[in-house]
């Protein structure tokens, strides 16, 4: 049996799907039942519940081997290295209460790094403590999301625009979120697996953010262009059009300079997933902003 967590999240939910596609045993630890779909639902068991309730967890994973864990994405943390402290500790007591033998557990990319990187750092001070548990654990170190542009659709719609902190010419990795969940999948199934790792999952090409305006440009008929801001304005716009806490907008700041600063460099270019940015912005992207 597997424990899928978040499976209402953007990495979740697909994950479930999956696993349900492929007909494993599934339940699911869910607050929130009836935002799965009833055709889900009659397919997996349920564990109605908070992750952050030790007993509630422990019974969750009560006859599952094998545990997908995301802590959930939030925007209105008010110490974020705490709020991800918190969900892994009692991840951990679970684990270890249920005697789980598998986890698989996302994480983020540059782990190696000593780069202070807000979100991410607290990533992997969640992926340190899950490590402690006892279970065979795979990391997913994977690097920004291809998703992250949905949260700027309306700047793109409105003034064929996108902002972030990063020099538009700097080439990084980036994933599609379902390339992640299809090699979660694998780990998931998979029976013989056995000690703590983590595991780099890349797009097939590092990718600067002035090359997607242009390869946008192209699909959409119409110029597109990236611009680089400032920390200080790109916190004010989380702030203002995102209403997020100051804390996380500090946080995901922090973790995009990072990134720019060559966070991702640390990690090795070995496990290339197929989607390309294009074929990603060409299902998820053009009809948002056409």
């Amino acid at each position: 049996m597997i424990l899928v967590t978040t499976p209402t999240g953007n990495t979740g939910s697909m994950i479930l799907q999956q696993l349900v596609e492929q007909e494993q045993q599934v339940r699911i630890f869910v607050r929130d039942p009836e935002k799965i779909s009833a055709a889900v639902l009659e397919k997996v068991e349920v564990a109605a519940g908070s992750l952050l309730n030790e007993s509630e967890f422990t019974e969750a994973l009560q006859g599952c081997d094998t545990l997908y864990f995301c802590v959930p994405q939030s925007n209105t943390q008010e110490n974020v290295n705490a709020y991800y402290e918190n969900f892994a500790n009692v991840a951990l007591n679970a684990i270890i209460n249920a005697g789980t033998r598998r986890v698989v557990y996302l994480s983020s990319g540059g782990k190696e790094s000593n780069l202070q990187a807000g979100l991410i750092t607290a990533l992997h001070k969640a992926e340190d403590i899950i490590n402690q548990s006892g279970a065979s654990v795979r990391a997913l170190r994977c690097p920004i999301f291809y998703e992250s542009i949905l949260y700027q659709t309306a700047s793109l719609k409105e003034t064929g625009m996108f902002f972030l902190p990063i020099d538009g010419n700097y080439k990084m990795p980036q994933v599609a979120v379902k390339d992640i969940s299809k090699k979660a999948v694998e780990f998931l199934i998979d029976k013989t697996w056995t000690g703590v790792e983590g595991y780099a999952i890349q797009g097939p090409e590092n990718i600067s953010y002035n090359d997607i305006a242009y390869q946008l440009s192209e699909l959409i008929g119409k110029p597109i262009r990236f611009q680089q801001v400032s920390n200080e304005d790109y916190i004010k716009t989380l702030l203002r059009q995102h209403h997020t806490s100051e804390a996380f907008a500090v946080s995901l700041t922090e973790m995009l300079t990072a990134i720019g600063n060559g966070l991702y460099d640390t990690e090795p270019r070995t496990n290339y997933t197929s989607t390309t940015i294009k074929e990603w912005m060409r299902e998820n992207v053009v009809d948002k902003i056409k």
